[in-house]
């Protein structure tokens, strides 16, 4: 296939080459005819050589016509839809330098003499023209030819960084490429510092790429610039889809399905199957695929904006539909509030409840809509529209106040058992409130401070109690310095007074108290640790599939490790292994031993996951070639606070309280827990658990 290519195009550059040196030698066609004998040639020719020379001898005669922007086209039409063709580019880049010459003199005549005689005569048509196949590659979806054309924009005004941040689209939108797409809006940075809507393309990007705190810190740049600008104003809005879906609040467990045609840009109006009967196990009629259907790629826990560009391959002008239920326990009022990239449609239990058709950047809660809720299952039927650039939503359910409602449970499934699964958790849960609540924040600080004081003081050798404050204290400032840090930022903001709206500042004030709230729930991290030490904390214990938690761990630590070099082997006898656990505790018991095995690995980041079905007893193996552990220290390792020497672990970060945690839940599981290490050649960490607890 690859020779038969080479012929072609080979073939195609020497009928060029003779067709050039042909009409060199005679002048018995006039231009005219020239122009009509290779017009009709490209109506027939399909080798791309033989197009080539054809737009390039239609170039010449017009030319000689006096018709130079018409011949530019021809030139362009070869440089960018051919560039394979070099013979040929070369010569029409060449022909095209000779008229971007003769304009720029032209025009310098002609502004001596008459400012308003300029008319075709103006070079600025060459980047008319060029960007204009450029808008019409990128709205046909051909993003090479768009991207080729683009670069030689580039090149004819590099300068302008508009187009550095179209190429940055492209890769962002088109070819769902964050890494290029930060690239090239770094670059255009470089060119023009000041502009706030490239720090949004520059955060999207971030966001895309799952690294949400390079995103917090290019949209609070852009803020801090222009608190007043629309788009900084935007991208502190993505700060608060970030934050609320840290917090869990946004929902983004859905069916999908999609997509389906919308090259009339009527498909929101349009009613399709999905909205006349709603059948999971259904195939429908879409878009370039004759049997789509539902399909759930996220689960229970995740939570933020749906980007989809990341379900389904880039289309342009198409329709996609999401289904989800939400479980009420009474009649009651809600606010829906979402916000979407292009329009959209909401159906609530088969009534329509919102329908807005146009384009814009999603924001968090942009669209509101006040609706009711029936007690028990309640449907609710998304349809989105997409043209080009950005293509999804953000969704979530509140009070009419704006907080979140108690006991509302959204589940794509309609599960029945989960749903009294997490009343009996409320119902438990209920009973410690009151204290929690009074103590939270009147000790906090106190309860955290006493706790980090008894818990060093047990450290019997100063030298190594003052290294182990330290590596502590780093990883704790890390993550409490980017809420400081915001928190700061905006209240100096505020306090010179360049938020001027009273809507702005509410927003400002807003993101004050919700990194309050992120630094308090940091706090409550390190202090649920000391609750487990002093035997506070309780564990729910139900019988759950290993199999399948050890499979969600292994995906949500690859999501945050995003590291191409990461391989995680998993391992499992058969598809369902049981155990009475608490689920969540063992998920992070299961996630804290893969951290472990990732940090300390080498070059060679591959980590194997064996689970185990025996007797009475199950068992998770997590194996490693990193650095292996000394074994002097293999008994000390749980201990708090306790790292092996820093010479062997020197620049990666912990706290010493991992392994300890983990310890502590296998222990409040009647489990136990082995370790195998040899240095230089890596480690094995096996965890038993009964079955069932006596």
């Amino acid at each position: 296939m690859k020779f038969r290519t080479f012929t072609i195009v080979a073939i195609g550059a020497l009928f060029f080459s003779f067709s050039l040196s042909f009409s060199q030698g005679s002048e018995e066609l006039s231009s005219l005819e020239t122009i009509k004998k290779y017009r009709e040639v490209l109506n027939t020719a399909e080798n791309p050589g033989i197009i080539a020379g054809a737009h390039y001898k239609i170039g010449l005669a017009l030319e000689k016509l006096g018709r130079e922007t018409e011949a530019t086209a021809e030139y362009l039409k070869i440089m960018i839809n051919y560039p394979q063709i070099s013979d040929a580019g070369k010569k029409a880049e060449e022909r095209l330098a000779g008229l971007y010459s003769s304009f720029s003199k032209r025009v310098k005549e002609l502004v001596k003499r008459d400012e308003a005689a300029l008319g075709e005569k103006d070079p600025r048509i060459f980047f008319a023209y060029t960007k204009s196949l450029y808008e019409n590659y990128r709205n046909l979806g051909r993003y090479d030819r768009a991207l080729s054309a683009l670069k030689w924009l580039c090149n004819m005004d590099p300068e302008n960084p508009d187009y550095l941040i179209d190429i940055g689209d492209i890769y962002l939108q088109g070819y769902n490429d964050p890494d290029k797409a930060i690239f090239h809006f770094k670059k255009a940075l470089e060119i023009s510092p000041g502009n706030p809507k490239t720090y949004v393309d520059l955060g999207r990007s971030y966001e895309k790429k799952g690294d949400y705190e390079n995103a917090v810190n290019v949209y609070t740049k852009a803020a801090k610039a222009s608190p007043a600008n629309p788009w900084a104003i935007y991208g502190l809005r993505r700060i608060d889809g970030i934050r609320l879906a840290e917090d869990k609040r946004l929902v983004k467990d859905w069916y999908f399905l999609g997509p389906f045609d919308n090259s009339d840009k009527a498909g929101l109006k349009r009613p399709l199957a999905p909205e006349e009967k709603i059948e999971l196990k259904a195939t429908y009629a879409g878009k370039d695929n004759p049997r789509l259907k539902w399909f759930r790629p996220f689960g229970y826990d995740d939570s933020g904006y749906v980007d989809l560009n990341l379900l389904f391959k880039p289309h342009d002008y198409v329709v996609a539909y999401a289904l989800t239920y939400v479980w009420s326990r009474s009649d009651r009022e809600i606010q829906l509030r979402f916000g979407s990239d292009d329009g959209i449609k909401i159906w609530l239990n088969g009534q329509e409840i919102f329908n807005y058709d146009i384009s814009r950047p999603a924001e968090a809660d942009d669209d509101l809509v006040i609706t009711n809720l029936s007690k028990g299952w309640n449907k609710i039927l998304i349809k989105v529209s997409d043209t080009w650039g950005n293509w999804g939503f953000y969704f979530r359910a509140t009070d009419l106040k704006g907080n979140p409602v108690e006991h509302l449970i959204f589940d794509p499934l309609k599960d029945d058992r989960r749903v009294e699964y997490i009343y009996g958790r409320f119902a438990r849960e209920k009973r410690f409130r009151l204290t929690r609540i009074a103590t939270l924040y009147i000790v906090a600080v106190s309860v955290f401070l006493t706790g980090l004081y008894f818990m060093v003081s047990n450290i019997y050798h100063r030298i190594k109690i003052n290294r182990m404050k330290e590596d502590f204290i780093s990883s704790v400032s890390h993550e409490l310095k980017t809420p400081i840090a915001a928190v700061k930022m905006l209240a100096e903001t505020l306090k010179r007074g360049k938020v001027r709206q009273d809507g702005n500042k509410a927003r400002y004030y807003d993101m004050i108290i919700r990194e309050s709230d992120r630094l308090t729930r940091f706090i409550n991290k390190i202090l649920d640790f000391s609750k487990i030490e002093k035997g506070e904390k309780v564990f729910y214990f139900e019988k759950e599939n290993l199999v399948d938690l050890t499979k969600t761990a292994v995906e949500i630590y690859k999501d945050e490790a995003q590291d191409e070099k990461l391989k995680i082997q998993f391992n499992a006898e058969k598809d369902e292994i049981l155990a009475e656990i608490d689920k969540d505790a063992i998920l992070q018991v299961i996630f804290n031993l893969i951290d472990n095995a990732y940090k300390y690995s080498k070059e060679e980041k591959v980590i194997t996951i064996n689970v185990k079905a025996l007797q009475k007893d199950v068992r998770i193996e997590v194996i490693d070639k990193g650095l292996g552990i000394p074994k002097g220290s293999i008994e000390r390792i749980f201990d708090k606070f306790y790292r092996v020497e820093r010479d062997m672990v020197m620049g990666i970060k912990g706290s010493g309280l991992g392994l300890s945690f983990v310890k502590s839940v296998v222990d409040a599981h009647n489990g136990t827990m082995t370790v195998e290490s040899k240095i230089g050649k890596g480690s094995k960490f096996v965890i038993s658990l009964p079955v069932e607890r006596a």
